[in-house]
């Protein structure tokens, strides 16, 4: 920053590296506009130009070690009686008085949001004065604000609506008890929830309850800390600095919000806003934006609440969009899981259960069968004249003719069959809870729906059928050795036809 000529007269400087003040005739009137000019003249440095707040607070920085004040609002006689000028470059204690500056430093060690002290000679309509305190590199920034009487029933308000809060089951009735405690423990007319949770838009309680609504570009400027706008028709005051690095860039509740975002507020005639980062809810930044047409003033302590009441809101969205994610991995992996499964006892050919997968079936029914002391029938068949297919239509019609067989078969089943692929062209069907004639009936049945069937190019399709029967103290190898000693059977006798185990195996 370059820094402006000091007048000759105001060359010499004290012992504590100040200039001397020019007396004022006593009595002598002179106008704010000349009275910062002359502060301007006589300070170190000039106002930092584009930097100004708030008019209904002032602040002051000073280094860490409390040895010097570096910056301060050109309001400061306001509120503590110094001049700008002579503030800047003394010791915080000669400006805030040695009690406040005392207990002060014992706040910020504490790491306490700020203090309330007595307002003193400040030319302001409540008793005490409210100063927040903050680290800012190394230097110290104090924010001064009046302090209105604080209700008493903050703590309980708080409490109410952070159980609310707490006990939200979804993020829709999050932000809806969110937006709905802003609007009245703020008593603003409006209060408008930006988050990527409604597309880039927005959810607004207003008077009327709760709508969606286009948010502009304007307000997704990023804000990190709290911005309260108490009168967008303010005039601002400037800051004034001492020649020495500022601190860094204000992040405090007393800063000017961005012009494109004040541009927006004044084109909906909200000359107050409160405006408040949701971190953690969704990706992206989500804002609360709460406004009223008149100006508003929300004291510190109020503030510090909703923002218990955002930071809340915040663990608690975070916890349900996790919550919604876990849930969704779950879903994905059961799909994955579920799939896969279905891939490994899945012939992918005819789209019935693979060889593993019958044996693992027949296994199961039969222990049920014994246990339960019933019956469970096998049926094995086999496509007739398939070698000839594949020599004569190739082997891409063979795999159509197989496909075609295990749909038509499985129309004739029952949900509690299994139809599973053996091998090559057989195919063997498990049938719990059935005896022998049932079997049989089955059968034929099956073989009569594949007879009637024509697979082109191949024309009518057949099948033999080998039925057999489980009896006490049985094993799936003896069950299906006997329904395949009957398919054979059926064989011989002709192709097309259904053959049972003989009574002696």
């Amino acid at each position: 920053m370059r820094l402006p000529t000091i007048p000759d007269g105001l060359a010499h400087r004290r012992e504590d590296g100040s200039h001397p003040l020019p007396a004022i005739p006593q009595g002598t009137f002179m106008p704010d506009s000349l009275d910062r000019e002359l502060d301007a003249s006589i300070c170190p440095s000039a106002p930092v130009v584009g930097e100004a707040v708030q008019p209904h607070g002032c602040l002051i920085a000073f280094d860490s070690d409390w040895q010097r004040v570096h910056l301060v609002s050109a309001n400061l006689s306001r509120f503590f009686g110094s001049s700008p000028s002579e503030a800047l470059g003394r010791r915080p204690e000669q400006v805030l008085g040695a009690d406040t500056a005392t207990v002060l430093a014992r706040t910020l060690a504490k790491g306490a949001p700020g203090m309330a002290i007595p307002s003193g000679q400040a030319d302001v309509a409540s008793r005490h004065l409210y100063v927040s305190t903050r680290l800012a590199g190394r230097y110290v920034v104090l924010e001064v604000e009046p302090l209105a009487a604080e209700s008493h029933e903050l703590p309980g308000l708080g409490h109410a609506w952070s159980t609310r809060l707490a006990r939200a089951g979804s993020l829709h009735e999050l932000h809806a008890h969110l937006l709905r405690a802003l609007q009245t423990l703020t008593g603003f007319e409006s209060c408008t929830l930006h988050s990527h949770e409604y597309g880039g838009g927005s959810a607004q309680r207003g008077r009327e309850g709760m709508r969606l609504e286009p948010f502009p570009s304007a307000v997704e400027h990023r804000i990190d800390t709290p911005l309260m706008l108490v009168d967008n028709q303010a005039q601002p005051v400037e800051l004034l600095a001492s020649p020495t690095p500022l601190p860094v860039a204000l992040s405090c509740s007393l800063r000017l919000p961005p012009p494109k975002l004040a541009g927006w507020l004044q084109g909906r005639q909200a000359r107050a806003a409160l405006i408040l980062a949701l971190h953690g809810v969704s990706p992206g930044q989500s804002l609360v934006v709460c406004r009223d047409r008149r100006p508003r003033y929300l004291a510190p302590p109020l503030r510090h609440l909703l923002l218990q009441l955002i930071q809340l809101a915040a663990l608690r969205g975070a916890l349900l969009h996790e919550q919604r994610e876990t849930k969704y991995r779950y879903r994905l992996l059961h799909e994955r899981n579920t799939r896969l499964q279905w891939l490994a006892y899945t012939d992918p050919l005819t789209q019935v259960a693979n060889r593993h997968r019958i044996e693992q079936v027949l296994e199961a029914e039969l222990t049920l069968a014994s246990r339960g002391d019933s019956s469970l029938a096998l049926l094995l068949f086999d496509v007739d004249h398939f070698k000839s297919i594949n020599d004569t239509y190739g082997h891409e019609v063979g795999d159509r003719v197989l496909h075609q067989v295990a749909r038509e078969a499985q129309t004739q089943l029952r949900n509690g069959d299994h139809l599973g692929r053996w091998g090559g062209e057989e195919f063997i069907v498990v049938v719990p809870g059935c005896d022998l004639a049932q079997a049989q009936e089955l059968a034929w049945r099956l073989c009569q729906t594949l007879a009637r069937s024509v697979i082109e190019p191949v024309g009518q399709v057949t099948a033999s059928f080998g039925v057999a029967i489980s009896q006490p103290g049985d094993t799936s190898r003896r069950l299906v050795q006997r329904a395949d000693r009957a398919m054979y059977r059926a064989k011989r006798a002709g192709r097309a036809c259904v053959r049972t185990q003989q009574l002696e195996e």
